[in-house]
């Protein structure tokens, strides 16, 4: 059965400090020789996205914000999806809120609940840059948000926080927790744009097998949508706990980042049976 790989970035595929792969760097080149497409799948922007995938020589789809738009090269599936948008060479598919509407209800709340946030928009580039521990140029592209606004509640009261959720929830946002930041989306998230991933298959490719890796609780919702979920070991917040809790079939590394990422795609990789179809590549014309 075909593979595909979906993974988050930071502090999964990324260390969460240098933003490397590191240790993740041989396994990523197998999974390129092996023609396994790997679905980035992060709250980063599209255009941070589309620097990583340049820098690491991955032609696949990718989500970004948190499922806020699927973007693909054009050509790689069959057809481009009714309601998504051309640009350069690939489609996005919105699948969130437009920011603007996304920042707008988040302060509209915060102002009715009387508590204070700070998030991506009240920051210049130079703030992100130094809370992000992201050089100028990255926070530029950090900056350029189409669907989810990171933000910090200010206030440390948990009442206040419990109550500030809901009032989100109510408004029609979701809220999630990230690595540094919470984020702030319409009602989206990483599951539902894998379940819309799904939907793009080929007819002809039959059944796709999707494994899964994150260490967050925003990548809750991405491992129950897959076939193998697979928690990379996070000692940020006991992180790791709390998803194994929400999805107890998951399977839990031993490593952090990208070591950890590592040793469970090495894994993935050494329990197949058999290579990708060797038919399979005249459905990827984008693939590495």
């Amino acid at each position: 059965m075909p593979l595909f790989i979906v993974t988050d970035l930071d502090g999964t595929l990324l260390d969460p400090k240098t933003y490397e792969v590191g240790p993740a760097r041989d396994a990523l080149l197998r999974v390129s020789q092996g023609g396994i497409p790997i679905v980035l799948c992060s709250s980063k922007t599209r255009a941070e996205i589309e620097a990583l995938q340049a820098r690491l020589a991955i032609h696949h789809p990718f989500i970004a914000e948190n499922g806020g738009a699927i973007v693909a090269p054009l050509g790689y599936f069959e057809h481009v999806p009714p309601g998504a948008m051309v640009d350069g060479g690939r489609f996005v598919l919105a699948l969130g809120r437009p920011y603007a509407e996304v920042v707008n209800g988040l302060r509209e709340v915060a102002a009715a609940e009387r508590v204070r946030v700070v998030g991506f928009s009240d920051m210049t580039v130079g703030d992100v840059a130094e809370e992000c521990g992201l050089p100028v140029l990255d926070a530029q592209l950090a900056k350029l948000r189409e669907y989810d606004e990171p933000f910090r509640l200010l206030d440390s009261d948990a009442a206040a926080r419990s109550r500030f959720l809901k009032a989100l929830h109510r408004r029609g946002l979701k809220a999630v927790s990230g690595g540094r930041f919470d984020h702030v989306t319409g009602d989206t998230d990483k599951g539902r744009a894998v379940a819309a991933l799904r939907t793009l298959m080929p007819e002809g490719l039959g059944p796709v097998e999707m494994a899964g890796l994150g260490d967050g609780l925003n990548d809750v919702s991405m491992l129950r949508e897959v076939d193998i979920p697979i928690i990379v070991r996070s000692d940020h917040n006991g992180a790791t706990g709390r998803m194994l809790r929400k999805v107890p079939t998951a399977h839990v590394t031993s490593s952090c980042g990208p070591a950890g990422w590592a040793e469970a795609v090495a894994s993935l990789l050494d329990k197949q049976r058999e290579p990708q179809p060797s038919g399979w590549a005249r459905y990827w014309p984008g693939r590495t």
